[in-house]
């Protein structure tokens, strides 16, 4: 806010429109940044800028990477049913567990051989609820994934493969098969002419908060700020918090993630100096 408050004090000077979003729902799929975007409050706009505070480095450090950045977050969910039974008499039972069992192996081969291995893709089975008796063959089984992947092509292929798996266990297993495939968040893309005035405003920067400015590596988690970037030319760049004294800080959304507070004021002085310096201002 006080960022917004002093764009507000240079408006005068500014000779163009700056529009801050107060977005809701960021981590409840797809994002709040989906319906923002759907809603054309940002049809008139020529360029994006978002942050978000990283405990990989120490406050004063600024991050940037240009092209895809993020990546994007599909997820599913598997219900896998067969025909009970006892575990005396396994030849009366279709077993929903060896099923299940067979689809978590089986999509780990579409990361080893269904993608170039210059490309990035995880699958992650995060739920496998087959809670059972110890000698009953159970019918049902329900599983839960989470999908990452750079690029669309990836998602494409990995959706394409997901699916192809699904039938195959069907016709192998003589289950009945329940696949529900959501994609929550796309890649992130910096556009590349603006992720470099970023970097080139903020190394000419003369202030002794931000100490340096350093390219990152892509990094795999999603962000719904993706979609505002599928739209609009922009940059999303990153300010670093480790808190002071700490040597393993625990990353964003762990119970104990803590950050430098100065980091906070880097923040909002990297924004400033890059939207003045991007309309020429000092």
């Amino acid at each position: 806010m006080v960022l917004a408050d002093c764009l507000i004090q240079l408006k005068d000077e500014i000779p163009g429109t700056i529009k801050i979003i107060h977005q809701h729902a960021e981590e409840v799929p797809p994002g709040g940044a989906k319906s923002i975007v759907d809603s054309g409050a940002l049809n008139d706009v020529d360029n994006i800028l978002g942050i978000h505070l990283l405990p990989i480095a120490k406050a004063g450090n600024v991050g940037y990477h240009s092209g895809y950045s993020f990546a994007g977050r599909s997820y599913f969910k598997l219900g896998i049913q067969g025909v009970g039974g006892h575990g005396s008499s396994p030849h009366l039972a279709n077993d929903a567990i060896v099923a299940g069992s067979y689809f978590v192996t089986a999509v780990q081969t579409i990361i080893s051989r269904r993608l170039n291995p210059m490309d990035m893709g995880v699958i992650t089975i995060g739920s496998f609820d087959g809670k059972g008796t110890f000698n009953v063959i159970k019918d049902r089984v329900e599983l839960e994934g989470d999908i990452r992947y750079m690029t669309l092509e990836t998602k494409a292929i990995i959706e394409k493969e997901v699916r192809r798996i699904v039938k195959g266990i069907e016709a192998e297993f003589g289950v009945q098969c329940e696949l529900t495939y959501t994609s929550d968040y796309p890649p992130l893309y910096n556009n590349p002419d603006v992720t470099a005035i970023v970097k080139e405003i903020l190394e000419c920067t003369n202030d002794p908060d931000i100490k340096e400015v350093v390219e990152y590596p892509q990094l795999s988690p999603s962000d719904d700020f993706a979609y505002y970037l599928e739209k609009i030319p922009g940059c999303y760049f990153y300010i670093g918090c480790t808190p002071k004294g700490v040597e393993k800080p625990y990353f964003n959304h762990n119970p104990k993630f803590d950050i430098d507070e100065d980091a906070l004021i880097v923040a909002a002085k990297s924004v400033g100096y890059v939207v003045c310096g991007y309309y020429g201002l000092e």
